[in-house]
């Protein structure tokens, strides 16, 4: 009897390893089926006179397809925006021109540590995705530029510069290392030219957010952006519900004011480069007009790569599929961390959280 039960535990061990040896396998796999290498570019591309119609429509339309896109088609006024902006770069043979909005950090209510992870991989496999996409109807592709928004940040949240200076830098590490500088041509600091918005443009933000705050048609706007805010600020533990709930507020008007002044200052409309976000409009106050809304990690996910740590789901078809691991996330789903062969020699890189829904039995137990 002893012998048997032995034999019964080894088994079941055995079996457990494997399982987590297959679910390891399924992860590296479907990683590495995800990172793509971007279509090559020619030095030298030209567009018949006759043509640049056509081919600008096409292009834009790959670039609006839905693996890529949150929010529905733009409406014609903004088509026509976009479609002059694209017509620009064709009529000269040249890479569309993309200013990607992102953020200078993680989410700390979401990841403890603050540098690049999974998620931004996976969020930038997405983008080469895109930038082949475009070269299949325009061979020049993309040119893209991350824009870290990081004036915002410490305007709104009050946030020290160190954990900003930590994430931006292994995100404009993680570019080369992924072999995609030849279409995302590094990165830039909001701070660059931000401190021209002291010169008027702040007041003058600032007294139209009031009026916008005052009026009362604009109250569940007012309260959504709210929970924005307490999404994704932290304060002291030991602070009082209600000096939080007032700090909220202030950081939430603050953001509001920063995005005013920027939208006031066009500058993201000069010249003929097309803005890209992971929003889909409704964090600000107002929107920014002719902004390409995109997907982040995969065609189905809209989640931003920095408000969650990058994971492998096994969905309920036993599907791996990349997602960002918000607080929320966590809560609802298994997740292992798990180590895998070296597939990017980076740190931080060496293993991946595999996420699996919880059985019937697991979701009945109480929260411990």
């Amino acid at each position: 009897m002893e012998w048997k039960m032995l034999i019964g535990t080894v088994n079941d061990t055995t079996e457990v390893r494997s399982s987590a040896g297959h679910v390891a396998e399924k992860a590296v796999a479907e990683i590495r089926r995800l990172w793509i290498r971007p279509l090559s570019q020619p030095k030298r591309f030209a567009v018949a006179p006759e043509d640049v119609a056509a081919v600008s429509r096409r292009t834009l339309d790959a670039m609006l397809v839905r693996d890529f896109r949150i929010t529905p088609l733009p409406p014609p006024d903004e088509y026509d925006q976009l479609l002059s902006r694209v017509t620009h770069w064709v009529r000269r043979g040249r890479p569309i021109r993309i200013m990607l909005g992102y953020a200078p950090m993680k989410n700390p209510r979401s990841v403890s540590q603050t540098q690049a992870d999974w998620a931004e991989f996976f969020a930038l496999c997405h983008l080469c995705a895109w930038h082949n996409k475009v070269c299949q109807v325009y061979p020049p592709g993309l040119r893209i530029k991350i824009i870290f928004d990081d004036s915002t940040i410490r305007m709104a949240n009050k946030y020290a510069w160190a954990p900003m200076k930590d994430y931006m830098g292994s995100v404009a590490r993680l570019i080369p290392a992924m072999g995609y500088e030849s279409f995302i041509v590094g990165t830039m600091r909001q701070s660059a030219f931000a401190w021209l918005f002291h010169f008027g443009l702040y007041q003058w933000a600032e007294r139209r957010v009031r009026r916008w705050e005052n009026d009362p048609a604009n109250n569940a706007k007012l309260e959504q952006m709210l929970e924005f805010s307490r999404r994704n600020v932290v304060f002291p533990p030991e602070m009082s519900s209600e000096e939080q709930d007032s700090r909220h507020r202030d950081a939430a008007h603050r953001y509001r004011v920063y995005w005013q002044a920027l939208q006031l200052s066009h500058l993201s409309q000069l010249g003929h480069k097309i803005v890209a976000m992971y929003l889909d409009g409704t964090q600000h106050h107002i929107r920014q007009p002719g902004a390409l809304h995109l997907r982040s990690v995969g065609h189905q996910q809209g989640t931003q790569p920095w408000q969650g740590e990058g994971a492998i789901w096994i969905n309920e078809k036993g599907k791996a599929v990349p997602i960002v691991l918000t607080a929320k996330r966590r809560r609802e789903l298994s997740c292992q961390k798990t180590e895998i062969p070296t597939v990017l020699p980076l740190p931080g890189f060496e293993s991946v959280i595999v996420a699996t829904n919880p059985s019937a039995a697991s979701r009945d137990k109480p929260a411990t």
